[in-house]
């Protein structure tokens, strides 16, 4: 267990937040020696964040009083974590598997296979109000970043919808499905495809989606090759983008209104929490940041 003070100020790294509209300059580094982390959670119930370290199969919590800890030692290769209304946690899992943990602590496989084979590997997750889990399932997991590597046996690269029982696969038209989030009002589908650095706009249908529509894309200030990891919506609708060095923020229209760069080797999720929605987590490689919202 490990208590970070959280108005340290961060030298370890840089960043070029003085400009920005959306977080204040200096965030907390929470640590800098996990080995790839990623699907950070806000638990409104216990008041903290948790995070996943997918090599170290790990799942790990911060809470408000700086106090990091050790949630989960065998995660199953966790990457996405979400909480359902029933606050179960449910996590999308690099040995391609999709679970939850219950309030009991037991923890539950909900789904392994589609159509009678295995899938690739469960990669971002994001609950929808009536209890439906939605997930991506990219093949990552099974191409070195996960258990053991793996031969891809499902035809399609899918986003896929889960529940009671029910699982079925809404979509295969993205070739690197990755980050997943809803819109505030969830008439909207967020979702990150990695192969060309887009985040794709659905019109949410019930249980299905519509066409796949571009709507943004993360403009560094230095040039890079394009990159969408994760993805996380504000109250307001403002869409946050895990991106080529740094986070791009764009607004409902899709024109980016921030960005905040971020000396990392990859910047892969994002979730926004705290008691007033006033605080964003950052997962970068190995390292895991805590910025103040303004």
């Amino acid at each position: 267990m490990k208590k970070v003070m959280f108005m340290a100020a961060v030298t370890a790294f840089s960043i070029n937040a003085s400009a920005s509209s959306v977080v204040q300059d200096a965030p907390i580094l929470i640590g800098d020696s996990f080995g790839f982390v990623e699907g950070p959670v806000w638990d409104a119930k216990h008041q903290r964040f948790l995070f996943s370290d997918i090599p170290n199969n790990k799942t790990y919590s911060y809470d408000l009083k700086g106090t990091l800890s050790v949630f989960d030692e065998n995660s199953g290769y966790a990457n996405g974590l979400a909480i359902d209304p029933k606050g179960n946690l449910w996590a999308a899992r690099h040995d391609r598997k999709l679970s939850y943990l219950q309030n009991n602590g037991e923890k539950v496989i909900a789904a392994a296979t589609y159509n009678g084979k295995p899938l690739n590997s469960p990669n971002d997750v994001t609950v929808k109000s009536d209890g439906s889990v939605w997930f991506t399932d990219p093949p990552f997991g099974i191409q070195g970043y996960g258990p053991q590597k793996a031969e891809e046996e499902q035809p399609v690269r899918g986003i896929y919808r889960y529940l009671d029982g029910e699982f079925q696969l809404v979509s295969g038209v993205l070739k690197l499905p990755n980050g997943i989030a809803f819109s505030p009002d969830e008439s909207f589908l967020y979702v990150a495809d990695t192969s060309d650095g887009w985040v794709y706009r659905f019109t949410v249908n019930g249980q299905a989606i519509g066409d796949k529509t571009p709507f943004a894309k993360v403009n560094a200030p230095s040039a890079s090759e394009p990159m969408a990891d994760g993805v996380e919506v504000d109250q307001k609708g403002n869409v946050y983008v895990a991106g080529p060095g740094g986070v791009g923020v764009f607004d409902k229209k899709g024109h980016q209104i921030d960005y905040i760069a971020i000396d990392a080797g990859h910047i892969s999720n994002l979730e926004i929490g705290g008691k007033h929605q006033d605080l964003l987590m950052v997962t970068a490689y190995n390292k895991v940041l805590l910025f103040k919202m303004k």
